[in-house]
Parts: C-alpha cells; sequence; structure tokens
C-alpha cells in the first residue's frame, strides 16, 4: 500500500529525533511502553530499573492500572519479535534480556478486576445522573426558564450570545465625540514644531497639518522608526517625507499631540559619565 506524500512527510517528521530517544538516560535504566489485557490506553517510554525483582516491577504497574500483584502476568516482548513470560519474581528485567524499545504486556487474570469490561475507560458504563423534562421545566434557575420569562415579555426574544445592553442602554446609543481640533490649530501645530506623541512618548516633529479621514490629523515625522508610515496616508497619497525611510512617520489626532521645544530629540548617551564611555 503506498503511503500518501503528506502522510509520509508527517511520519517523517515525527520521527526525525527517533535516534536520540533514549540519549540522557541513566546507566541500568530502559524505556519500555506499557499494554494491558483489558485496556486500550498504552503507557510509551516507561522507566524502569533493570535491575529491579519482577515484583518490583509489578508493584510499579499496579500504580499505574490498579491490577493487582496476585492477579497480574506479565510479558515481555523484544524488539526481535519474540515474546517471554516473566515468570519469576525473584528474577530481573536484564535477567530476561529486556532492552529499550522492547514492550511489557500485563495480562489480567482476575474476572473482577477494576479494569475488566471497559470500566477505567467506556464512559457509557458510568452511571450519570438523568433529569426528566417535566422536572427540569419546574426548575427557575435553569436557561430554559429564563427564556420563557423573556418571551413574555419579548415574544421575539432570542438568546445573544456576547455583551449584552442593559435595559436603559440605547440600541443605538450615540459614539462619544471626540475633542473638537483647536482653533488655534495651525498656529499650536505648526510645520517643524518639536512634539511628543502619545501613547509610547515617541518624539518628533510636525510635518503636517490638515484633513485626513474624518477629521483633521497631525503627521509626526518621527526620531526613531516606531510608526506605522513614512508620510503616505492610508489613502495612499504622499503627505509629507521620511528622509529615514519606512517606520518615521505616523498620523496622530490633535489631543494625542504635545507640542514644545522641551521634547528635543533624546540622546541615548545624554546620562552616561566620562567612565562610561570612550
Amino acid at each position: 500500500m503506498t503511503m500518501h506524500p503528506l502522510t509520509s512527510g508527517l511520519r517523517d517528521y515525527v520521527t526525525a529525533a527517533d535516534h536520540t530517544r533514549y540519549d540522557g538516560l541513566a546507566d541500568g535504566f530502559i524505556r519500555v511502553d506499557v499494554t494491558h489485557s483489558n485496556l486500550q490506553a498504552r503507557v510509551h517510554d516507561a522507566t524502569l530499573s533493570l535491575d529491579a525483582p519482577i515484583s518490583s516491577v509489578k508493584q510499579k504497574m499496579y500504580k499505574r492500572n490498579g491490577t493487582t500483584v496476585d492477579h497480574m502476568q506479565l510479558f515481555l516482548r523484544r524488539g526481535d519479535g519474540s515474546t517471554i513470560f516473566l515468570y519469576d519474581d525473584k528474577l530481573t528485567l536484564r535477567d530476561f534480556g529486556a532492552g529499550n524499545g522492547d514492550s511489557i504486556h500485563i495480562k489480567d487474570t482476575d474476572p473482577y478486576s477494576v479494569s475488566a469490561g471497559g470500566a477505567l475507560e467506556n464512559l457509557e458504563l458510568v452511571d450519570k445522573y438523568e433529569m426528566d423534562d417535566e422536572t427540569y421545566d419546574k426548575r427557575t434557575n435553569t436557561l430554559r426558564h429564563y427564556i420563557r420569562e423573556q418571551r413574555k415579555i419579548n415574544p421575539k426574544f432570542k438568546l445573544k450570545f456576547g455583551p449584552q445592553k442593559t435595559e436603559n442602554e440605547s440600541e443605538n446609543a450615540a459614539v462619544p465625540e471626540r475633542p473638537p481640533t483647536p482653533d488655534n490649530a495651525k498656529e499650536k501645530y505648526a510645520i517643524g514644531k518639536r512634539c511628543e506623541v502619545n501613547p509610547g512618548g515617541r518624539r518628533g516633529e510636525v510635518a503636517y497639518l490638515g484633513p485626513l479621514i474624518l477629521g483633521t490629523w497631525i503627521g509626526v515625522r518621527l526620531d526613531e522608526p516606531q510608526g506605522r508610515s513614512d508620510g503616505t496616508g492610508p489613502d495612499g497619497k504622499k503627505y509629507f517625507d521620511c528622509p529615514m525611510g519606512p517606520g518615521y512617520g505616523c498620523f496622530v489626532r490633535c489631543e494625542n499631540v504635545s507640542v514644545g521645544e522641551e521634547f528635543a530629540p533624546t540622546d541615548p548617551f545624554a546620562e552616561l559619565s566620562s567612565e562610561d564611555e570612550l
């Protein structure tokens, strides 16, 4: 059977590091897979001591699957395909020739085992509480009751998920208006004035003032590449130049710009002493 190229590629990706699977494993220890006669799930790469007696291995397995030691038979399935019954609890895994990548199969001989019949895996066997519709309808703290009560008020009520408006909120609540553009905007935000843009405390100089999209915007030529533009607006028109390149320009609202000589270019070495700089 030919494997699909995507399946083959996925397999190669997953198994690419298999040659390092046992790197770092302490001397005297191996990693094996563990299967169980009553369980579909399997334990992958369980770490076991080669010198631990089989009785100790059984005790460790008991903690994983609930099969008691007295009703547990272990079988070692080796890489060459052979299977060995681990018949003597006093012998060790080393005595039976176990190695990395082998598999230990647990046979549960207890007919009343907690794992028999899929009791540990099949959720269909778990008793569940069920409530008939008549009993559910009588409850007042249910979603069904809430919908029923809402439809008494509004027969067209439909349940909506996500943030809901309260009764006092208008469906067409007005969006808060932005502060108006100052009457002296041309003087206050004159071209070439030093400024600081927030958020972020980005410094630069005013390079444009005028209409852009839904109002008045200020174009700022930044000192550092902390913007999203090179002077080109969202309409594709060039409003000012950024000789330093993309990222050195931004368009912001008036309320986010502060102007003043105190916003001079920042000197990254201003706080260095003579001992900090050659």
